[in-house]
């Protein structure tokens, strides 16, 4: 049976087609533009009081929709329309296709990195930072004041969206714009939360900067303040916050630092303005207790040298030299012996759960020594690249090698962007990706006879994994146009383009994200489908002129692109799409025929077979999927698959 309120029509233009969220205050529905066929958000509030009180806070609704309105950030959704019914306000807004962090923390029932911490952290920042930093004409700074895991959504490229601005107020010239004691107990401030400091200390951004320090230590320990009894009995809020390296002594006490500092119940001992705090996420591996001594063992001995300057000028250059030799010698020797070490990782564990299997391991011996050469020179391109090559080496790339590879990416990666040899480097991430990823993975595994009884997996949807890729293609697109000279490290010759490879590679990946989105939410997908078509079609068939981007790739590259392309032949859905934007059931033939042929050669098939953990599923997927694929284009097309066969046969 429906939930009541679905299936309602708001102002004879938004159908309410499902329920998003409730809260104390009001309701959250998906609903859906008639005029528009999009999906939005639309968020439903009852003032519940009556009379004068009712129309006051009926106003308070409309002014605070009109304020968001007038919001420009990326992280934040647009307001577009507010209805006023008379028993209801209706607020229309941006839906935001994510999950809130505090579900994702429930769900996978461990703390995040504080790599990814970190970097929500200061995605958050960012955010705040425009709310505080509104000036006229524009606005007023704005306090936030309910930020809290359950308000970040988390999208599945990285990025976070705010939500929920019910209890932000302006802070006017006159004073804040609400007086109200309230925020969400164990994230809001004393002053916004704590009925006696609240008389005394007035709410401002500081009161973000405390919720963004309790959010992140929510985020990296799993835990937060929980509510206790004073000596009266009464219920207060416990603000005292056990050291996050407490819970986990492998965080960084730099980290730690920050959260202690903006988690003060002083406001005059947090960071003063977000902006600080950001910067100190950015630079946290600075604050270690490791860090400081040093910077305060260089301030020491200053005046020292001073006094023995020409004595510690020939020695400084003497220790320079040697700690340079030295340091270079480590270095190579990590290089070494990473190239004499074992790519396979270490104490690889599976077991089932209910959702299936869960797949653990420990980095190898080889990747052991390459991050031990980055972390002596992070700067260095080529243990990154060697890198690559450790995670390629059986073929495969697992989920806890593509762990370990994002969580080294954001505490390094940034610093390699002026590198000649980026764009390669971010290329060849997204092949890793794109070609090699999840075949030793957490679902569709089954125990594999004879192999020693390792399990292997089938691996997921080609389609749907290559949009792991795209944000790699898309950097390394980046960088290979900015270099015009040297294409950042990228082949641009008349034998091999990688530029041109990187268009369908980021086409693949993009096209998931775009075909799944388009059709949620009710727009023509005939556009993405046309583009995806295109690229795939290119990139198997050539344009005519050069030689096919899949015949310029090595084997695992064009498998993995051969299994992109008969995936969406085989799909209902995707071929539907290719249909609607007026592909022919010939050509869909044609790019079968051809897929299947070239897989059958014999150097193909030899090559499947000296690698069957990495290729067999895919290999097999298509091969003998071949007559489905056509019974599917049969369906779809509506006409005799002999005679979509006899007219290619015919035409040949």
């Amino acid at each position: 049976m429906p939930e009541a309120g679905i299936g309602r029509v708001v102002d004879n233009k938004y159908e309410i087609i499902a329920a998003i969220g409730k809260g104390g205050m009001s309701n959250v529905w998906l609903g859906r533009d008639r005029r528009l066929d999009k999906l939005w958000a639309v968020k439903e509030i009852k003032p519940s009081a009556a009379g004068r009180q009712a129309q006051a806070n009926r106003q308070a609704i409309i002014d605070e929709a009109n304020f968001m309105k007038r919001l420009d950030h990326q992280a934040i959704p647009r307001v577009v329309d507010i209805i006023d019914t008379g028993s209801s306000i209706f607020v229309v807004m941006d839906y935001v296709n994510g999950t809130a962090l505090s579900k994702v923390l429930r769900e996978q029932g461990e703390p995040f990195s504080q790599e990814e911490v970190v970097d929500w952290g200061i995605q958050l920042c960012d955010v705040l930072g425009y709310l505080h930093n509104i000036h006229p004409p524009a606005g007023h700074p704005v306090v936030y004041r309910d930020l809290k895991p359950s308000n970040v959504m988390l999208r599945d490229d990285g990025s976070v969206k705010l939500i929920d601005f019910g209890i932000s107020m302006e802070l006017l010239p006159t004073g804040p714009s609400d007086d109200r004691v309230i925020g969400t107990a164990g994230y809001g401030a004393p002053e916004q939360v704590d009925p006696e400091v609240h008389r005394t200390t007035p709410v401002d951004t500081r009161a973000d900067v405390y919720a963004l320090g309790t959010t992140l230590y929510s985020l990296v320990t799993g835990h937060v303040p929980r509510m206790r009894k004073n000596e009266s009995g009464r219920n207060v809020v416990d603000f005292t916050l056990k050291p996050i390296r407490d819970w986990n002594p492998q965080l960084s006490d730099g980290l730690q630092t920050i959260i202690e500092r903006a988690t003060q119940p002083d406001p005059r001992n947090r960071y003063q303005t977000i902006d600080e705090m950001r910067y100190d996420l950015e630079h946290y591996e600075e604050l270690t207790a490791e860090y400081r001594a040093a910077q305060q063992a260089k301030v020491n001995s200053f005046w020292m040298r001073v006094r023995v300057a020409a004595v510690a000028a020939v020695v400084g250059v003497a220790c320079l030299a040697g700690s340079f030799m030295v340091r270079n010698s480590n270095y190579d020797s990590l290089l070494h012996e990473a190239s004499l070490a074992s790519t396979d990782e270490r104490n690889v564990e599976v077991t089932a759960n209910g959702k299936g299997y869960t797949r653990t391991a420990d980095a190898s011996e080889a990747e052991e020594a390459l991050v031990q050469a980055i972390e002596l020179a992070p700067d260095r391109i080529e243990p990154y690249q060697r890198l690559l090559e450790v995670y390629q080496a059986d073929k495969v790339f697992t989920p806890t090698e593509s762990r370990r590879w994002s969580e080294l990416w954001q505490k390094y990666g940034r610093g390699l962007a002026n590198n000649s040899q980026y764009g390669r480097l971010c290329y060849d991430t997204g092949i890793l990706y794109l070609c090699y990823y999840d075949y030793l993975g957490l679902k569709d595994v089954q125990d594999s006879e004879g192999a020693g009884g390792i399990v292997v997996a089938k691996g997921q949807g080609a389609i749907q994994n290559a949009a792991r890729s795209t944000d790699w293609f898309a950097r390394a697109k980046k960088a290979a146009l900015a270099d015009t000279a040297n294409h950042a490290g990228l082949v641009v010759d008349e034998n091999v383009d990688e530029l041109a490879a990187l268009d369908v590679y980021e086409t693949i990946g993009e096209f998931y994200d775009q075909f799944t989105t388009a059709g949620f939410e009710g727009r023509d997908v005939s556009a993405a489908s046309a583009s995806f078509w295109q690229s795939i079609r290119t990139a198997i068939l050539g344009d005519g002129q050069n030689t096919p981007v899949v015949l310029q790739s090595s084997q695992i590259v064009q498998l993995r692109l051969y299994q992109v392309a008969f995936e969406s032949i085989n799909s209902p859905t995707y071929l539907t799409g290719f249909r609607q934007a007026g592909v022919s059931a010939a050509e869909v033939m044609e790019l079968l025929e051809t897929i299947h042929t070239r897989m059958g050669a014999d150097d193909f098939r030899s090559y499947v077979e000296a690698n069957p953990a990495a290729t067999s599923a895919m290999y097999d997927e298509v091969m003998y999927g071949y007559n489905d694929a056509v019974a599917n284009v049969n369906r779809t097309y509506n006409s005799p698959t002999t005679r979509v066969r006899g007219t290619q046969e015919d035409g040949e």
